[in-house]
This record gives C-alpha cells, sequence and structure tokens, in this order.
C-alpha cells in the first residue's frame, strides 16, 4: 500500500506563457482503440479499449509501463498528488487502481449495481477532512444513471460510497443533465462537461460534500452535492448562471434564454473532455465544433485552434508543458497537447508556438 494521509508536498506548478500563438500538428501516433487520454505529473497516459490497457507513454509515445488485462476500460484518474491511478472497467463495473509510478496494481473494488457506467473520472480532496485517513474523494461521470457519483478512497479499505456531487434533474448550474469529461483545477474546484445540447456547459464546482443537502437520492442515501461555483467575480446578485460556467448560459438580467448548440468564441456544442496546462488553463475538447477552446483560469476566453481536418470530433486530450529558454530570466513555457478524434485509431500530438519556434528557431506553419 502506498502510505497514507499525511503532509504532502505540493505539486510544482510551472508559471509563464502558454501558446499564446495557436498549435500546429506535430505527429499521429497509431494506436489499438484509445479511449482516453490524461497528463499526470506532467507525464502522459492513454486507455485503450481492444487491448484492455493503460500505458504509460514518453512524449515520443514510446512505451514506459503498462497495466492490463481490462476487459472494457472507458475512464481513469489520478488522486490529488499523483500517486495513485484509478481506472473504471466497464464489464464488471468496477475501480481499479495502480501505483502512478510504475503502473502496479494496489487493488479494486465493484461499484455494482449503484454505478451503471462511466465515462469520465477525477478526484479532489477537498472536504477529506471529514474521513480521517482517506487520501481523496473520487467522482464518477455516470449518465446512465443521469448523476456524478461520489467515493471516498483510503489506502486500506478502498472505496466507500460517500453521495453525489450533482444530478440531472434541474436546470440550475448546480445540475448537470449529461456529465462527460472532467477535471480537477489548481484549487481543488471540479470541472465538468455537460454534453447536454440544450446547454452545452462546463460547470464548475466546489465538491465539498455539502451536508445540509439531505433529500434522499435514487438509492435512498444523502447526496450531500457539491454547489456550483464562480469562475470569477459575480456581475449582479444573485450571480447568473454563466457566472458558473463555460459556455452559452443566462447571463444577468436575461429572460427567455434558450440554450444550443454555438459555433461561437467561448461556447459549445457537446464539450467532451477537459483539461488544463501548468499556468491553470482550461482547455475544452469542442467535439462538436471539431475545435480545441482555451480558457484562463478565471474563465475567461482566450483562443481556439482545431478544424475538421485537424481536430474532427475531439472527445479527450490532456496537456503536456515544457520549459523552454535558459537563465533566470530568459524562461518561458511551451506546450504539447495530445488528443483523442472520434472513430480513429490513433493519438494526436500538437505543438505550441512557443515550442515549435525553440526547437525549430522558426516559424510555425500557419496555424489552422
Amino acid at each position: 500500500m502506498l502510505s497514507g494521509c499525511g503532509d504532502k508536498m505540493p505539486l510544482f506548478h510551472p508559471e509563464g506563457l502558454y501558446s499564446v500563438a495557436g498549435y500546429t500538428e506535430d505527429a499521429v501516433f497509431q494506436d489499438e482503440t484509445p479511449v482516453q487520454v490524461a497528463v499526470i505529473n506532467n507525464t502522459l497516459f492513454v486507455l485503450t479499449a481492444r487491448d484492455g490497457r493503460l500505458t504509460k507513454r514518453d512524449l515520443n509515445y514510446g512505451e514506459v509501463s503498462v497495466a492490463e488485462g481490462f476487459t472494457d476500460p472507458t475512464a481513469f484518474c489520478a488522486d490529488d498528488q499523483g500517486q495513485v491511478i484509478f481506472v473504471w472497467d466497464q464489464s464488471d463495473r468496477s475501480v481499479h487502481y495502480f501505483n502512478a509510478n510504475d503502473l502496479t496494481s494496489i487493488g479494486s473494488n465493484s461499484l455494482a449495481p449503484v454505478v451503471q457506467g462511466c465515462v469520465a473520472m477525477a478526484t479532489s480532496a477537498l472536504g477529506i477532512e471529514n474521513e480521517p485517513g482517506a487520501r481523496t474523494f473520487l467522482y464518477l461521470a455516470d449518465p446512465d444513471s443521469g448523476v456524478v457519483h461520489r467515493y471516498v478512497f483510503d489506502d486500506f479499505s478502498g472505496l466507500s460510497c460517500y453521495g453525489l456531487l450533482a444530478r440531472s434533474d434541474g436546470d440550475a448550474a448546480r445540475f448537470v443533465h449529461r456529465p462527460a469529461g472532467m477535471i480537477t483545477d489548481r484549487e481543488g474546484m471540479l470541472l465538468v462537461c455537460d454534453a447536454d445540447t440544450n446547454r452545452n456547459w462546463v460547470i464548475r464546482f466546489d465538491p465539498t460534500p455539502d451536508f445540509e443537502d439531505t433529500t434522499p437520492d435514487t438509492n435512498d442515501q444523502d447526496p450531500w452535492r457539491g454547489k456550483a461555483v464562480l469562475f470569477d467575480q459575480a456581475t449582479c446578485e444573485p450571480p447568473a448562471a454563466a457566472d458558473y460556467t463555460l459556455g452559452d448560459a443566462a447571463e444577468c438580467g436575461e429572460s427567455g434564454w434558450l440554450g444550443g448548440p454555438s459555433s461561437s468564441p467561448g461556447e459549445f456544442y457537446q464539450p467532451q473532455g477537459v483539461a488544463l496546462d501548468g499556468a491553470g488553463r482550461v482547455y475544452v475538447a469542442d467535439r462538436g465544433n471539431d475545435r480545441i477552446q482555451i480558457f484562463t483560469p478565471t474563465g475567461i476566453y482566450e483562443m481556439l485552434f482545431g478544424s475538421l481536418e485537424k481536430t474532427p470530433g475531439p472527445v479527450s486530450l490532456g496537456a503536456v508543458d515544457w520549459r523552454t529558454g535558459s537563465g533566470e530570466t530568459d524562461i518561458n513555457y511551451g506546450a504539447y497537447v495530445f488528443l483523442i478524434v472520434a472513430g480513429q485509431q490513433e493519438v494526436r500530438k500538437f505543438i505550441s508556438s512557443e515550442q515549435y519556434i525553440f526547437i525549430n528557431q522558426d516559424l510555425p506553419p500557419e496555424n489552422f
């Protein structure tokens, strides 16, 4: 077993500029039915379905270590410190967990019949002080059940049910109609994609269990749901839905809001995946619009890249930060983005303009 929840060193977060001038395709790697990619401790991990493997890879897609033996893996994530990786196997509706360093097995838990399916997972330790000895909370996006489940994890007992983050039976920002990709931001808040085509949001949650929320859920348990929280300072009182979400939501004073797909910058058509870079910026796989959109940590739209040819139907992505420059003052951070597009047996790699210039000493080709 790994160590318990004592004092932990904070993870290093690089600060600087990331891809302010866009991304260019750098490489395409063939792989068997890639399901999900994620960057954990600045290292790439890829989950593939046909061969039932989670693979730790280098930047050239070389294999570093492997966990295998899954029958129908659909989602994975790591704990807050990047020490434990959780993998959902739909075949037996179980979560398997592994040491992130070498992908050796630690254990597993069956979550049937409560969890029907899982398309994304994330962790956050916010509120974990209510469970002494526990490591983190694990969240599972279950569109079949119409909820985002919460489980508490400790190194000795594994996973135990701990209510919900969100349900699908309401219209406020606290509800998620069709949960998809999820990730934890640098403040421990959860960003959850709502792929309902009448909403097309990424909602920000404080996942801390709300012990005042005692309306029984469908399993007669206290939901203890999380609360939608602001990306930035609210513009009205009470804050409008737009203050809790990325995407087109009702603004202050707006009546008769009607949701739906949008191709406008900062808005979505089925947001499917979400990732962060080292500066805390938010990358969203805007599946229906065949593009990636990037937002500041406070939710302000910054830029986009992609095309029907290069990024058709993106479903999962991860950003790897890369230090460029030398000395103490001439330092910048480039990035690579690894991306899965729908229906392709490949993982695509994109390079930031900063990193391209550093490597090639020349401007990149025209961004698309």
